[in-house]
């Protein structure tokens, strides 16, 4: 896995990489808020180009209200309609976050003060076209907000005004994602230096909006040395593992997989795993099935090869014809199990024999896990080959023997532990899907939707996965390039068609799309769909601007992770 994804932290990392660059490398806590602020000013003159509408900026009372000071004033020296509200007098205020305060006060800008019954006054007349900065709590907050700020926060959220946090919303934890009484609901979010593990944890992720990461001058030296073990997947990281794929090529070329799945009622989920295959880039997909599924499996596949395997007279898979399993498996480069099929001691007999027999890269998922269930002993084996399992919620939580509300509330922390437990590639499906790593690291996708809500669609992630394990990616980049790129479809299927509505096959029909957009090719359809993205302002950036404007098509650019 490439070294340069980029790290998530906690506030008390943040706070350390902010004391290193400010007592190391000797650069004033002031310049890293001015730095900040801009930041975020240049983010607003994005969303905001024709300076219509009134700037509410309401400033707490520790480094992110300094923000907004800084943002405040030179908004107002773009030429937009500000309003200053402070939570308290500047003498209350210290620090970098006083002075600035001053600097509005001596450059006779009005500061009014948020008193007990002011939030509904103040907030009562805005529109759509206002924007509200919220500057009020950063990412320190470690305890239920205050009653005066809950009573603002609260006030804000019923505004009709669009919202952007500053670094994080307030009443968001930056550790862990838990809103502290009540927090902010942003529609964007402009971080500093780092995405915080609160904007990807939720419920804090729900508050978020879109997310935008940006430089405010920080030492590489700081970045690099601070020790993270959590990484966000980003577009760049993914398009630098895609395979290139050869003019001079065949079939054969790109591997042959062999995928074990189906049962009466359920050969929908055979179906889209092999299609999702395919389109993820194997040569060739061998689906291997009872006899009885034959005539329901056939007509649904054109691409698809289909293998007929021992099975037990009811249209499941027979224990006792593993050797044909391990026949098929000998031209093979990755095996797949589970999608569809019946979760009893039959399949659980044949994962037995194929974790002791069969060495090639493999895939678990849906009947295949719930089977292992009954003995998860089986992870324990030390020669089994490499293992990627990807449970959703309730597939970890009966792994664990444990309630689904345990497991969402320690997502990333599970994820670890039992991928360094079990020697595996763990994908924890759900919102930021969590790829865990034996050695304990994790990766947070940002793509993907509500669309993926929806049946089949796990389906899809297990083909695209063992498809790029056939291409000969190691279980590493496989799972984490595969979660990628699933969500991505899944954004461009919304960005095209909405949200509702869609089916795991609308998903799979999008699968071309994003791997066209980390190609870096034009796409069609509006682009506002990738929810976090590393902000820069670069020549390179303004003249896509300009052709694309010229052409009206939306553009894919690298250096800002969007369409």
């Amino acid at each position: 896995m490439r070294g340069d994804l980029v790290k998530i932290v906690s506030g008390t990392q943040m706070a350390a990489i902010d004391g290193e660059a400010i007592n190391r490398f000797r650069i004033p806590g002031l310049i890293l808020m001015e730095n900040a602020a801009l930041q975020v000013v240049q983010y607003i003159l994005e969303l905001m180009p024709q300076r219509r509408g009134r700037v509410l900026v309401f400033c707490g009372k520790g480094n992110n209200g300094g923000d907004g000071f800084v943002i405040a004033r030179h908004l107002l020296r773009y030429g937009y309609v500000v309003s200053v509200w402070a939570m308290d007098r500047s003498q209350v205020y210290h620090g970098d976050a006083f002075v600035n305060y001053e600097i509005l006060i001596k450059q006779d800008v009005p500061v009014s003060l948020v008193t007990e019954g002011d939030p509904p006054h103040i907030l009562n007349y805005l529109d759509k076209d206002d924007l509200i900065v919220d500057a009020l709590l950063g990412t320190g907050l470690s305890r239920d907000v205050s009653p005066k700020f809950a009573a603002l926060i609260s006030a804000i959220n019923d505004s009709r005004a669009q919202v952007l946090a500053v670094d994080i919303p307030s009443g968001v934890c930056a550790n862990s994602g838990k809103v502290m009484g009540t927090a902010i609901k942003a529609r964007h979010t402009v971080t500093f230096a780092l995405p915080k593990r609160g904007l990807l944890l939720y419920p804090g992720a729900e508050c978020a909006g879109r997310i935008v990461v940006v430089n405010i001058g920080i030492p590489k030296q700081v970045l690099d040395k601070e020790v993270v073990t959590e990484r966000l997947i980003t577009a760049e990281s993914v398009q630098a593992l895609l395979p290139e794929r050869l003019q001079q090529s065949h079939k054969g070329t790109y591997g042959r997989l062999l995928l074990l799945a189906g049962s009466p009622g359920m050969t929908g989920a055979a179906v889209l795993t092999a299609e999702a295959a395919l389109r993820g880039g194997a040569g060739l997909v061998y689906l291997g099935a009872a006899p009885e599924l034959r005539l329901v499996l056939e007509p649904k596949l054109k691409e698809v090869i289909m293998r007929e395997l021992p099975g037990d007279g009811q249209g499941n898979l027979d224990r006792d014809g593993f050797s044909r399993i391990q026949e098929e498996s000998n031209v093979c480069q990755a095996l797949a199990v589970g999608p569809g099929m019946d979760p009893g001691y039959s399949t659980l007999t044949i994962l037995q024999q194929i974790m002791e027999k069969i060495s090639l890269p493999l895939v678990l998922d849906a009947g295949a896990l719930v089977a292992l269930a009954l003995d998860p002993s089986l992870l324990e084996c030390k020669d089994k080959p490499p293992l990627i399992l990807t449970p959703h919620p309730g597939e970890m939580a009966r792994l664990l023997g444990i309630d689904v509300k345990k497991v969402q509330d320690q997502r990333w922390e599970l994820a670890a532990e039992k991928a360094r437990e079990w020697n595996c590639v763990l994908v924890l499906k759900g919102a930021h899907t969590v790829v865990a790593l034996p050695s304990g690291k994790i990766f947070i996708n940002p793509t993907g939707n509500a669309a993926l809500a929806t049946a089949g669609s796990g389906d899809i992630l297990t083909g695209l996965i063992s498809a790029l394990l056939t291409q000969g990616y190691s279980a590493d980049d496989a799972a984490v390039t595969a979660v990628y790129l699933h969500g991505l479809a899944a954004d461009l299927l919304v960005a095209a068609r909405g949200l509702r509505g869609h089916t795991a096959s609308d998903i799979l029909s999008f699968i071309p799309a994003a791997c066209q957009h980390l190609d870096g090719l034009v796409l069609t359809g509006p682009g506002d769909y990738v929810p976090l993205r590393l902000f820069d302002h670069g020549q390179k950036h303004k003249e896509r601007v300009k052709n694309n404007e010229k052409t009206g098509r939306p553009y894919y650019d690298e250096e800002r992770n969007q369409c």
